[in-house]
């Protein structure tokens, strides 16, 4: 009996380490190469709101292409990405009613592709979830709709207040520099 307990605490640490693992390339947050991309989805369209995000180096090609990001009431961030290609690639979320969801961008032509030449400071954009037609036995379908608000200002704020560890790395005076500017 004692031995199944181990086993299966055991299991449950390999379970959660390898949840983390998952989670995208490991860098440091004050690595000088890193790039802050961030932007916002408003979901209330979405049968769901979101909990996880992702997003994908299209270029240079890579063994772990897909890197997580950070999200907080429809802002999404990370900031420890290297230079190359990248776009949104799924957003998740789950409902009591809903269940769970998967939002999947394509591949080609979509919106959010971003190219990082030289590290700094990179807005993907303020979006809204339209939900689209789709046939009576196809899954469902939807779209994103550019919007003006929040803006990057709005946003870099918000990244600063909720995120202590940002606040606390160098991203937090490169952050107020961008705010300076902003102004401008």
């Amino acid at each position: 009996m004692k031995y199944r307990i181990s086993l299966v605490l055991g299991l449950i640490a390999l379970g959660l380490l390898t949840g983390c693992a998952s989670s995208g390339p490991q860098r440091d947050i004050n690595d000088p190469t890193n790039s802050l991309v961030f932007g916002y989805v408003d979901m209330a369209d979405a049968p769901t709101g979101v909990s996880s995000a992702w997003i994908t180096q299209v270029a240079p090609p890579s063994d772990t292409p897909y890197w997580g990001l950070g999200i907080s009431k429809g802002l999404f961030y990370n900031s420890y990405l290297p230079p190359g290609s990248y776009q949104l690639s799924k957003l998740g979320g789950s409902g009591f009613f809903a269940g769970q969801h998967e939002y999947s961008f394509p591949r080609q032509g979509n919106q959010t592709a971003l190219r990082i030449a030289k590290p700094g400071i990179y807005f993907l954009g303020s979006y809204k979830y339209k939900k689209a037609k789709s046939g009576m036995f196809e899954p469902g379908k939807f779209s994103i709709e550019k919007m003006s608000k929040p803006t990057e200002a709005e946003l870099l704020k918000r990244i600063l207040d909720e995120d202590s560890e940002i606040k606390g790395s160098a991203w937090g005076n490169k952050i107020r520099a961008r705010l300076t500017q902003l102004k401008s």
